[in-house]
């Protein structure tokens, strides 16, 4: 029986360690999205955004990273990368 206890501890934790590992760091996601300048090209390097909020035709973008967040303000087929507010 602790055996079993044993075991289901170190697969619980197993996991735990490995769903962390996911996240990338704000210089990783920086260099992914260098020189892009359209919406579809940040989507394709690093995913759709954690957050997004819109203001009329603009959108802002807010990607979550270790070492700080990422933002783009998005207009049409523009992006610019902008400090998170």
């Amino acid at each position: 029986m602790k055996n079993r206890y044993f075991s289901l501890s170190i697969m619980v934790g197993i996991a735990l360690l490995a769903s962390g590992c996911n996240e990338f760091s704000k210089e990783e996601l920086m260099a992914k999205v260098a020189s892009k300048t359209t919406p579809e090209d940040i989507v394709a390097a690093i995913g759709k955004a954690d957050t997004v909020v819109r203001e009329g035709a603009m959108e802002h973008w807010r990607y979550s990273a270790s070492g700080g967040d990422l933002c783009f303000s998005v207009v049409g087929s523009m992006a610019m990368r902008m400090g998170c507010l």
